[in-house]
């Protein structure tokens, strides 16, 4: 799996939890949400144009967010895993509203961090998200290639 970085341990999850419960001071947050709605949408080429895959989208329902922005809920990880000469574009829409698409042509697997939900703020429950990954040549290439999408409607938000 190539995610940039790991959920909570179900032992941090349950001591939060704890925590909260004998009165310790905490603030409610996305970061304590119940269900991680985190899901992937890769290129449909992975593993076949170069070893190591073409590339893909990663919903992060919490997360570290944008480098310096602070912790963050609800972003998008686009990620060029191979440095073929092809980029990779990804799309969104939030309850079939379209917000537009990120480009990575990096092929290093470094990934693009994407937030398009600012401006609706966070995904809440019973939102449906849907992705879009493909491959492209360059980023303003109209014709792009080994597409997959994928739709998630999110639990708790």
């Amino acid at each position: 799996m190539w995610r940039t970085h790991e959920r909570p341990s179900t032992a941090a999850r349950i001591g939060a939890g704890v925590a909260a419960v004998f009165g310790v001071a905490a603030m409610a947050s996305p970061a304590s949400a119940a269900t991680d709605d985190t899901f992937t949408v890769e290129t449909a080429d992975r593993g076949t144009v170069c070893q190591g895959g073409g590339g893909g989208a990663y919903f992060v329902d919490f997360g570290d967010g944008e480098p310096g922005g602070g912790s963050n809920d609800d972003y998008i990880e686009v990620h060029d895993f191979c440095p073929d000469g092809h980029g990779v574009r990804a799309w969104a829409w939030l309850n079939g509203d379209p917000l537009g698409s990120k480009y990575d042509g990096g092929g290093t697997g470094s990934a693009v961090i994407w937030d398009p939900f600012k401006e609706f703020g966070n995904v809440n429950a019973g939102d449906t998200v849907k992705m879009r990954v493909c491959l492209v040549d360059g980023s303003s290439d109209t014709t792009p290639s080994f597409c997959t999408e994928k739709s998630h409607q999110s639990v708790d938000g």
